[in-house]
This record gives C-alpha cells, sequence and structure tokens, in this order.
C-alpha cells in the first residue's frame, strides 16, 4: 500500500530517480523492479479526459495497467474494454471516460512506452556512459533493459510491432534507423579510426541481433528468457570488442566529464555533447568533423546545434566562411570537473 501511493503521488521527481538509477546502476534486481514499476506506471500523455485529482489518477494507473495484463494474457485482438475494466475492478463507463476504445489505450501504452524509452536512451547513448570498460558497458546495457521489460506495459508494446506494425502510432522502422545512426557515431566517438559505414554495420548488426533475441527472450519462460540475456550479453561484448575493446578506445577521460559537466550546466543535446567531447580532446573541429562524428542529420541541423554553442560562450569559430574552424572557448576548457554532481 505503501508503494502504491507513492507510484501515484504527485512527485515530479520519479523521472529523476529513474535516470540516477540508470547512471549509477547497482545490482539490487529487487530495487531495480521497484523503481521501474513505480516509474512506469505514471502516465501523462493526452487522453479523452485529463485526470486532475489524485482519485482519478490513481484510475487511470489502474486502467493502464490491466490493459497491458490483459493484452499480454489474452492478446491484442482477443482483448476487450470490458476484460480491461473488469481486470482493473472498475465500471466500463468510467474507462470510456479516459478512452474512446481499446487502440486508445494500447496508444496510451505506446506513447509511455516511447517517453520512457527516450529517458533511458539519454542517460545510456552518451559518450559518458561509454566511457566505461567495455563488458560494464554492454552488461550494464542489457541489464537495463532486461528488468524493463519485466513490465508487461512495454512487453506488450515491444512484441506487439512485430506482430502487427500498422497499428502503432509513435514507432516505425525510422525509429530504429535513428538508432542505429546514433549507436554509429558513439562507436565512433569511442574509437575514431572506424569508417562511418563500418560503424553503421557495426551499430545494425548489434542492434538487429539485440532486438531479435530480446523478441525470444520475452517470449520464453522467465528462466530461460534469463539465460538468453547472459548470452546476448557474451554475443555483444565478443562482437564488439575487436572494433571498441579497451584496448583500442581513445577518448579521454577529462574530455569526456568536462563534456559532461557542460551538458548538465547548459542542457546541451546529445549530438552537442558529442560535439564538445570531440572539441575538449582534439582543440578543434570543422563541419566535416561534425558530420562524421553524426553523419544522420542535415548540415543545416548540425550549423544549428554548432549556433546554439556559440550562443551558449562554449565554442568560438575562425577562419573564412567555407573554412570555418570551431574552438572550444575558455569557458568550456576551464570547467572544474570536480563540480560534477555525483549520483
Amino acid at each position: 500500500m505503501v508503494l502504491w501511493a507513492w507510484i501515484n503521488s504527485n512527485d515530479d521527481a520519479k523521472d529523476d530517480e529513474l535516470l540516477m538509477f540508470i547512471y549509477n546502476l547497482g545490482t539490487d534486481c529487487q530495487t531495480c523492479q521497484v523503481v521501474f514499476l513505480s516509474c512506469f506506471l505514471e502516465c501523462s500523455m493526452s487522453l479523452r479526459h485529463q485526470p486532475q485529482q489524485q482519485r482519478s489518477q490513481v484510475r487511470l494507473a489502474q486502467i493502464l495497467a490491466a490493459a497491458a495484463d490483459v493484452f499480454w494474457e489474452m492478446g491484442y485482438d482477443a482483448a476487450t474494454t470490458q476484460a480491461i475494466a473488469d481486470r482493473a475492478q472498475t465500471a466500463i463507463g468510467t474507462l470510456y471516460r479516459f478512452f474512446p476504445d481499446k487502440l486508445a489505450i494500447f496508444h496510451a501504452l505506446e506513447k509511455q512506452h516511447l517517453e520512457r524509452l527516450e529517458s533511458i536512451h539519454a542517460r545510456l547513448l552518451t559518450p559518458h556512459f561509454l566511457q566505461q570498460p567495455l563488458k560494464t558497458v554492454v552488461q550494464q546495457m542489457v541489464q537495463v533493459f532486461s528488468i524493463y521489460f519485466r513490465d508487461p506495459a512495454p512487453r506488450v508494446i515491444y512484441t506487439q510491432f512485430f506482430v502487427a506494425p500498422e497499428r502503432f502510432k509513435y514507432f516505425d522502422e525510422s525509429y530504429t534507423r535513428a538508432l542505429i545512426e546514433t549507436f554509429a557515431g558513439l562507436l565512433r566517438s569511442r574509437n575514431p579510426a572506424l569508417p562511418i559505414q563500418k560503424s553503421q554495420l557495426i551499430s545494425q548488426v548489434c542492434i538487429q541481433a539485440y532486438n531479435a533475441l530480446l523478441l525470444d527472450a520475452l517470449r520464453s519462460e522467465p528462466s530461460h528468457g534469463q539465460l538468453l540475456h547472459k548470452e546476448i550479453e557474451a554475443l555483444l561484448f565478443q562482437y564488439l570488442d575487436p572494433h571498441i575493446g579497451d584496448d583500442i578506445a581513445t577518448q579521454s577521460p577529462q574530455a569526456l566529464q568536462q563534456a559532461t559537466q557542460l551538458q548538465q550546466q547548459h542542457q546541451l543535446s546529445a549530438r552537442q555533447t558529442t560535439v564538445m567531447t570531440y572539441a575538449l580532446e582534439h582543440g578543434a573541429f570543422t563541419i566535416q568533423d561534425v558530420e562524421m562524428l553524426c553523419p544522420q542529420p542535415s548540415r543545416r541541423s548540425l550549423q544549428r546545434d554548432l549556433k546554439g554553442l556559440i550562443e551558449k560562450g562554449l565554442i568560438r569559430v575562425e577562419g573564412e566562411t567555407n573554412q570555418l574552424i570551431y574552438r572550444p572557448s575558455s569557458l568550456a576548457t576551464t570547467s572544474d570537473i570536480t563540480s560534477i554532481a555525483q549520483p
């Protein structure tokens, strides 16, 4: 009852708790489950009736949790709004106050899943995270998602995408492509000698292999699923080690720490943080260097990122229009890395 009250309290710090947990992962799986369960039951999406009172918020959380259970146990096609209302121990009329139909409930769970993934990726898909030993990086990535997918809601959304992708409102293949590009950029940040095409191939193999094996793990008995996750760790480590292993990685820990501090102080995007890490390590860069680090966005998007860094006073520009050189400013290079908040 204490946990349920905490889940449904108006506590804006819950997202921060989840991020801090990911940032400083431990090995207490029971604690992990509690944190993830509490955070993933919260709902902030657009609804037919936006709950204002705590009692309505509790009811909404119950409906979403019940829907996830019913979708998982019965399948989406066989599930009914009446079955969801019964599982939530609420009247069907109450359910229809929030959602017009079954698909709207599914989309609410889908949007919730997307928002939580973005929060997780914001912590995991960063140069700072990848500065750790490769085995630690792989273990923590696999562990985070292993714990996350114990919750029925993300498990339903993930598995349904491979069954009926046309049902989805927020996910399509472009999401996976963007993730592959992002991870490829991080591989190059750990090993700048990796050619762009090679890094993209490595990223594609890792993400698509992981997605396929994760699907098998989620559809398996829990004990077999746990064994599959261990094998996924071994597979990814052995595959990545020749390309970004600890003896190959060339990033400067000090540059990464400084860039992380700047990200926290100035609310930098993931791309801007990657650029600042490169700038602090190499002392100067061009737009061509940025395009190699972040090949997916257009040059115009990258130039907007650089303009934002200039406006924040973190980089300065030299040279002619077609031969601009960017350098970290004194503000960026004199940041006190010892002041980084430790979670």
